[in-house]
């Protein structure tokens, strides 16, 4: 069942290096100039946050070390949508929905699974049931070859390492488990090629055409 609150909450998802933060503040703007609701953007902190960058190098440089990256993203995701004031509407940087595509790809990856890595995938669905509705998500589908480029052009250091069989992995993912998670939370999906970019202005109206129905329904 769909949860009854009073403003919008679309998610952009999407792999490594496909341009979300570079959309996502025009994005914003050019949806505030369509509709009678203001929107406010919620980002990862990735830049400005030390402990992210520190749990993202170790998970990078030893793979046995995701779950305590992704359990502290989980954890800052979940707490971010806390409380959001409904006087807005809200676009964010990835949903708790990307932790479970990231999740499977972590699963596909690991040569035996435990019981932490299985603990957490439910654990994420038991944050979604106090998480707000997310009305729609958008995602930006890339080719990995292009994703893993811009990676590497932007040069993270925590990222430094990632290797391209990640980046793929990562895109089959969100291709494979994005329809079936949106469809079981009721949310609904626009997926986009972003490969080279495209047109912020004509996002913005797909996405409020989007609201819209939701809101007649």
């Amino acid at each position: 069942m769909t949860k009854s609150q009073d403003f919008k909450l679309i998610a952009i998802e999407g792999n490594i290096g496909v341009g979300k933060s570079t959309l996502l503040p025009k994005l914003a703007s050019k949806l505030t100039d369509l509709d009678s609701k203001p929107w406010r953007l919620i980002i990862e902190e990735v830049d400005t946050d030390p402990e992210f960058r520190r749990l993202l190098k170790a998970f990078t440089n030893d793979p046995s070390q995701r779950i305590n990256f992704q359990r502290y993203i989980t954890n800052k995701r979940a707490e971010t949508c806390q409380d959001l004031e409904p006087g807005y509407n809200y676009i964010i940087e990835r949903s708790l929905f990307s932790d479970l595509v990231f999740c499977q790809a972590n699963l596909a990856e690991a040569c035996r699974p435990d019981g932490k890595d299985l603990d957490y995938y439910y654990d994420i669905q038991d944050k979604l049931t106090d998480y707000p509705q997310v009305s729609a998500v958008v995602y930006l589908k890339s080719d990995p070859e292009i994703s893993y480029q811009r990676m590497l052009s932007r040069a993270r250091d925590a990222e430094a390492g990632t290797p391209k069989s990640y980046i793929k992995l990562i895109s089959d993912c969100h291709d494979t488990f994005l329809p079936h998670i949106c469809e079981r939370y009721n949310t609904q999906l626009l997926t986009v090629d972003w490969t080279h970019f495209g047109c912020d202005q004509n996002l913005a109206k797909e996405v409020i055409e989007i609201c819209e129905s939701i809101s007649h329904h």
